[in-house]
């Protein structure tokens, strides 16, 4: 065993690339049905660019996924050359996480490192879990990491090309979602270490690019805004009023609960996301030193403007308790935990106790990512079997058929279902609407239903449907499909519902 890892200490770029190829595979098979929340209205805006060259409205209508042309640009593109798809719109997912493998290994100095940093990035369990399905958190941490990570080089040979690309990084992740900002107190670390170690004059000639470059493509994106939307600072009056509008929003709740979110509950979550990669992680304060040391510090400070910072500034908001907020500082703390992890290996001079304490901490490491995977291994493909048997007979007929929903989502969701290009014979409608218009002309009527996210007219819909026996297309406790004949009896129990 100790044989193989050392021939692998020789040719760390093997480990590098089987961890690659494993990714992608768990990815795929871990695919599941779209979500109809924040991936279903990306890959909306994404196919409008693609077909049409714009988003679905002004900034009013959506700020925060028409704006986010870092995301929808290239998942339009591939709809250009792969068409629309659950796996295709999930890609940015599948090329993050393999950037954050990638620059993971890119970080660590040392062979051992590198294996390191590729080991806690197999197993970090969000990296997957979170990034199976289209999300800009995902995104926006691989591109905000390449930044750093080019930011950390700028005291190698041409250091002022390393800052100029960490500029344009930094803005590539803007463009992506607003967190990127969070880059900032790491450009300020890194310019006051920098005066302190190599004084002004060197300083003024190896940032003079990346500010020029920053200059300009800031210029640049400004006019962009100004031209497209009306206002140079419409992303952020957007961001400000859509802010304003969240569920999340703790404004007006009990002191009780901003208590936790301000103290345990950050630290909970990330326990949770991470496990026993925290220990390495928390102990990298003390262990990492040199150059690395920036990734301690971009990590701490995502961290803290997490915990502590506010989605707006109209008011303060702290962003919600959810696991992909945390995605940026996931980066870094698989690197920090890879680094600490090479230090504190040093520091042992029995190599009895290296061994042993290497096994121990890959089984903590291992057991419990193991564990959840097995919770979603088996790919939740419901809603996509339905579609599918609905497309087949769509295709097969020219007959009009009407497709009842169960919930308002349903016509948008329907929609990505036929490629955002439903056929001519096809009219999606909800069922209140169903139920309040006359007797459509003579039809095929079909009724889809998923009970997670039907609301009570979708529940009534699909109790009458079981009330009057309808025959069933595709069944399944979450996601049902029926024949509802020309619709006749169906629509007469929907008009007497109470």
């Amino acid at each position: 065993m100790f044989s193989v890892l050392g021939r692998l200490l020789a040719r760390p770029w093997i480990v590098l690339a089987v961890a690659l190829v494993v990714h992608t595979v768990v990815f795929l098979a871990i695919q599941r049905d779209l979500s109809t929340a924040d991936p279903l209205y990306y890959a909306t805006d994404a196919h409008d660019l693609a077909i049409r060259g714009g988003g679905r409205g002004a900034p009013a209508d959506d700020v925060v996924f028409v704006m986010r042309l870092g995301l929808t640009l290239p998942i339009a593109l591939m709809y250009r050359l792969f068409g629309v798809s659950t796996l295709v719109t999930n890609l940015p997912g599948l090329l993050a996480g393999l950037a954050i493998i990638a620059i993971a290994y890119a970080a660590a100095a040392t062979p051992r490192g590198k294996l390191l940093a590729v080991l806690f990035a197999l197993v970090c369990t969000p990296l997957l879990v979170d990034g199976r399905e289209l999300t800009a958190d995902l995104s926006c941490a691989a591109v905000m990491a390449a930044s750093i990570l080019c930011l950390a080089r700028r005291d190698r040979p041409r250091g002022a090309h390393w800052l100029a690309g960490a500029a344009v990084l930094w803005l590539a992740a803007f463009q992506v979602k607003e967190v990127a900002v969070w880059c900032a107190p790491i450009w300020v670390y890194a310019v006051i270490r920098d005066l302190r170690d190599r004084g002004g004059r060197w300083v003024r000639h190896t940032y003079a690019p990346a500010i020029g470059v920053g200059a300009a493509l800031g210029t640049g994106y400004l006019v962009f805004c100004a031209v497209v939307w009306g206002d140079p600072l419409a992303r952020f009056h957007g961001i400000q009023d859509a802010a304003s509008i969240h569920t999340w929003s703790l404004v007006g709740h009990p002191a009780s609960e901003w208590l936790a979110r301000l103290t345990w509950q950050p630290p909970d979550l990330l326990y949770k996301m991470f496990r026993v990669a925290l220990v390495p992680a928390v102990l990298s304060i003390w262990l990492v030193r040199g150059p690395d040391r920036i990734w301690v510090v971009a990590t701490a400070v995502i961290i803290l403007l997490y915990w502590f910072g506010s989605s707006t500034t109209s008011v303060y908001m702290p962003l919600p308790l959810h696991r992909r907020m945390v995605l940026p500082a996931m980066p870094g703390l698989i690197i920090v935990a890879a680094l600490a992890t090479d230090a504190a290996l040093d520091r042992l001079r029995d190599t009895r106790w290296r061994r042993a304490l290497a096994v121990a901490f890959v089984v903590l490491l291992g057991v419990p990512h193991v564990s959840s995977l097995r919770k979603v291994w088996r790919p939740v493909r419901r809603e996509a079997a339905a579609y599918a048997a609905l497309r087949s007979e769509v295709a097969a007929t020219t007959d009009r058929i009407v497709l009842v929903c169960g919930d308002f989502r349903c016509p948008l969701y329907t929609r990505f279902y036929f490629g955002f290009v439903p056929p001519a014979n096809l009219t999606v409608v909800t069922a209140p609407e169903f139920a309040a218009a006359p007797l459509p002309a003579p039809a095929r009527v079909r009724v889809i239903a998923h009970m997670l996210r039907s609301d009570v007219e979708g529940i009534e819909v699909v109790r009458r449907a079981e009330a009057l026996d309808l025959p069933r297309i595709a069944w399944h406790p979450e996601v049902r499909l029926y024949d509802a004949g020309d619709g006749a009896r169906l629509h007469d129990a929907l008009a007497k519902s109470p």
